[in-house]
C-alpha cells in the first residue's frame, strides 16, 4: 500500500480549526494533503459572540477567500469538496464554536447562513441561551430558545454541533433535530477521563442519529501523557469503531492558535489565565501550556501521518475514505440545502 499516494488522493476534511485564523497555517494544511478544514468564525466567549463582532470577522474570512482564491475555497455544497480536490485549494467551511452570536434573534441564523454558516455548535463550555456547556455543574437540557434555534438551523441546513456542550443538552438535540448531529470534535472518556470526553451513551446517541464524531488531537483529551503520539489518538478511533461502527467517525484534530509550535509558551499562558479568569475554561479540565498536539500529526503538514497510522492499525481503504472525510461528507448530504 502507497499510503502517501491513497491520502494524496482522498478527500481529507478536519472538523475543526481553529488555528485557521492565522492566515498562514492555511499552507501547512494544504502541504498536509488536506481537502478541507472547519474553520471557527464565530466564537462562545461573550466578549468576541456579538453580531457586530460577528459580522465583522465573517467580512474578513469573505475578503480573506477572495483575495487567495488561488489556493482557498468556500465550501458551501458538498460538491465544493470536489472541487476544491480538483483544483488543488483548500475548502474553508464557516463554524460556530457557540450560539451566543445569535444574541437573542434567530433571525440572524438566516444571514449567517446566507454569509456561508455551515456548522453551528450549540454551546462552548458554558451555559448559554439555547442550553448548557459541558463544564456547567448542572445541566437541565435544551431549553425552549435552544428547541426553536436548532428547528431554525433545520431549515436552513445548519448542521448542528453538540462538541463542548452538556450531556443532557445533547440527547435533548438529538432528539430534537429532524437531521444528523454530529460532535466536530470530542473523545472517548472510556479511553481517556476527562470531563471534555464522551461517554458512551452520547457517543451511542450520536451514532443512532446517523451522525458524526470528529476526533480531537488536544492533548488534555487524548491522554495522560504531557506528549501523546499518533497511536493514542488513534486509540479513541478504534475505541469508536469498536463501540458503534467506523461509519460514525470523523476527524476533528482541533490545532489551535496557542498550541505549542504556533505559539511560544509565555503568550499562551497569557490566553490561559485569561481563559481560566473568564470561566471560558476550568483548570480541572485543561492543562496549562506548552499544548502538545500528538507527535507525529502535531501540525496540519503532518497529517498524512495519520492515513499512515490507520493503516498500521489494519484500518482498510473503505474504512479510512469514511473517517477522513466520507462519513463528514454523508452528514453534509443530509443537512446541507
Amino acid at each position: 500500500m502507497d499510503t502517501e499516494k491513497f491520502h494524496s488522493d482522498a478527500i481529507v476534511i478536519d472538523t475543526t480549526a481553529p488555528v485557521a485564523v492565522i492566515e498562514d497555517i492555511l499552507t501547512n494544511f494544504r502541504q498536509g494533503g488536506v481537502t478541507a478544514v472547519a474553520a471557527t468564525v464565530g466564537y462562545g466567549q461573550k466578549n468576541l459572540g456579538t453580531i457586530n463582532y460577528t459580522t465583522r470577522n465573517l467580512g474578513k474570512w469573505l475578503e480573506r477567500i477572495r483575495r487567495n482564491s488561488d489556493t482557498l475555497m468556500h465550501i458551501t455544497s458538498v460538491e465544493d469538496f470536489t472541487t476544491a480536490k480538483k483544483e488543488n485549494k483548500l475548502g474553508i467551511i464557516f463554524h460556530f464554536q457557540g450560539t451566543i452570536a445569535i444574541e437573542d434573534d434567530l433571525n440572524v441564523l438566516e444571514v449567517y447562513h446566507r454569509l456561508g454558516l455551515r456548522m453551528c455548535q450549540l454551546c462552548y463550555n458554558n451555559a448559554d441561551l439555547v442550553g448548557y456547556g459541558c463544564t456547567e455543574k448542572e445541566d437541565r437540557g435544551l431549553t425552549d430558545f435552544g428547541r426553536e434555534a436548532i428547528k431554525e438551523m433545520n431549515r436552513l441546513g445548519v448542521i448542528v454541533d453538540c462538541a463542548h456542550t452538556g450531556l443532557q443538552t445533547t440527547l435533548d438535540a438529538v432528539k430534537a433535530s429532524e437531521y444528523p448531529v454530529m460532535i466536530s470534535h470530542g473523545n472517548a472518556r472510556a479511553v481517556h477521563s476527562n470531563a471534555r470526553n464522551l461517554p458512551d451513551n452520547i457517543i451511542k446517541a450520536i451514532a443512532d442519529n446517523e451522525g458524526v464524531i470528529g476526533v480531537n488531537g488536544y492533548p488534555a483529551f487524548v491522554s495522560d501523557k504531557p506528549v501523546p503520539d499518533v497511536d493514542d489518538y488513534i486509540n479513541h478511533i478504534d475505541y469508536y469503531k469498536k463501540l458503534v461502527g467506523v461509519d460514525y467517525i470523523c476527524i476533528g484534530m482541533d490545532y489551535f492558535e496557542y498550541q505549542a509550535g504556533v505559539l511560544d509558551n509565555e503568550k499562551a499562558m497569557n490566553i490561559y489565565n485569561y481563559l481560566i479568569d473568564s470561566g471560558s475554561w476550568s483548570k480541572e479540565d485543561y492543562p496549562p501550556p506548552p499544548w502538545h498536539y500528538p507527535e507525529g500529526i502535531e501540525m496540519p503538514e503532518k497529517f498524512g501521518n495519520l492515513t499512515a497510522g490507520l493503516f498500521r492499525r489494519g484500518y482498510t481503504e473503505d474504512e479510512v475514505t469514511k473517517i477522513l472525510g466520507g462519513n463528514y461528507m454523508r452528514v453534509c448530504r443530509q443537512v446541507w440545502k
